[in-house]
């Protein structure tokens, strides 16, 4: 009998000794509520010791396995403009050779169905995750992932307000780190300001996809259209409105600008859409030529369009676009005179919040919610300055965001990724590398 009771007390010891050990591997989740880790990380053993309390905005973050490579599928619609190409180059330069992922790319995408196709593709290749640049149909394409627990994210863009009420909660939507219109409606305000503070009062505006009702380019123009509003005086407006929901909304009434006075602010010219034949080229060279004309705003590439016919003459061109060589060529040139630019590694944190879900930790705000952070653009309005952000921009070695600083935001909780995000200046980032 002694031997017996000193057998279930042996027996005992030991089971107690197995549940502390488990205890202590997943320390720090016993108060993570995890309403909304998906079904496969919150029960497996392989990922028990992965589970976060970045829901509830709490520092405790367990540490990440990483030895096992992850297979992340980028869907892009563009794969030749210079911005695309820079975004390229830092995940598959800097990302893929400092982190252990696969990055698998969709061919380029010019619908809805080619979307499908892709993830489709993504998800028989075992992809974990789906970094989305293609935004024809962002909702079908949270849904297709959800539907095969596959984590999702926005990069370099923002949904609608309420898109992202409807998909917040669901626990494979990582969120959406890209200028909101905001900061898009801001970005036109200080270009046009930046010129109507020099006195410049006769402008001409291209208003890229305007036609097609494309939201960002209609809240670029809209400030811009703002800030002619305030600097023409008593009674200036345009067509009637004086706010930004007023300016918004007329342009959105008729998808073009009206060119006419602003009070004491004159847009000579407008030129919208993508046509991109002799036509619309002989368009925009008639538009650059105008007499009297100062500046042309562009929502969008600029250079390209105006720049020749312009070269040789007072105009002065700024455009919403990238860091690319060819713009700093552009602007040593006379062609262009002010870059509104997203620079490469922007989308560095967008690739840490979704490698991390990929690992079983997600980071969410302090009620559950997925990430929707702004994040803006780097203005450059001489050569020198576009040639200091370019060194940064384009370098594979050292760029923007770091390895280091990545790996920051892998135990971050929502409150410093969120901090760390926002401030994405040029000043900013270069005093935290």
């Amino acid at each position: 009998m002694k031997k017996l009771l000193a057998m279930i007390l042996c027996i005992a010891l030991c089971m107690s000794t197995v549940v502390g050990c488990g205890s202590t591997s997943g320390e720090g989740n016993a108060a993570a509520d995890t309403t909304n880790q998906p079904a496969e990380s919150a029960g497996t053993d392989e990922d028990a010791e992965e589970q976060t309390t970045a829901q509830g905005g709490m520092d405790a973050v367990a540490e990440l396995d990483m030895s096992k490579t992850v297979k992340i599928g980028v869907l892009v619609s563009d794969s030749t403009t210079a911005e695309s190409l820079a975004f390229q180059n830092y995940y598959k330069e800097y990302i893929a050779k400092n982190y252990n992922v696969e990055l698998m790319y969709s061919d380029e995408l010019v619908d809805a169905a080619g979307e499908k196709s892709a993830i489709d593709t993504f998800i028989t290749n075992n992809c974990k995750a789906v970094i989305s640049f293609s935004s024809f149909d962002r909702m079908a394409q949270l849904n297709q992932c959800a539907d095969a627990g596959v984590y999702y994210a926005v990069a370099t863009g923002t949904l609608t307000n309420d898109e992202y009420e409807s998909v917040k909660t669901n626990e494979y939507y990582v969120g959406a780190i890209g200028p909101s219109l905001d900061v898009e409606f801001q970005a036109g305000y200080d270009m046009a300001k930046h010129y109507l503070d020099q006195g410049k009062k006769n402008f001409a505006i291209f208003g890229g996809a305007l036609p097609y009702y494309t939201e960002m380019h209609i809240y670029r123009a809209a400030g811009m259209l703002m800030a002619m509003v305030e600097a023409g005086g008593e009674g200036a407006n345009y067509q009637g409105a004086t706010d930004k929901d007023g300016i918004v909304g007329k342009i959105f009434e008729t998808a073009t600008i009206e060119t006419g006075s602003i009070g004491s602010i004159n847009i000579l010219g407008y030129v919208g859409g993508y046509d991109m034949d002799e036509a619309w080229f002989a368009k925009c060279g008639q538009m650059a030529q105008m007499d009297g004309l100062e500046v042309i705003l562009a929502v969008g590439n600029g250079s390209d369009f105006f720049g020749t016919s312009a070269q040789g003459t007072d105009v002065k061109i700024a455009s919403v676009d990238a860091y690319a060589s060819a713009y700093g060529e552009a602007m040593e040139a006379g062609m262009l005179d002010y870059l509104a630019g997203k620079f490469s590694a922007s989308i560095g944190p967008i690739f840490a919040a979704t490698y991390r879900a990929a690992l079983g930790s997600p980071i969410r705000n302090s009620e559950g919610n997925a990430l929707a952070l702004d994040q803006g653009y780097w203005v450059a309005t001489s050569s020198e300055q576009f040639n200091e952000y370019y060194a940064v921009d384009s370098s594979v070695e050292s760029p923007a965001y770091t390895k280091d600083m990545l790996d920051t935001l892998l135990t971050a909780d929502y409150a410093a990724f969120s901090e760390f995000v926002g401030k994405y200046s040029f000043d900013d980032i270069k005093a935290i590398q």
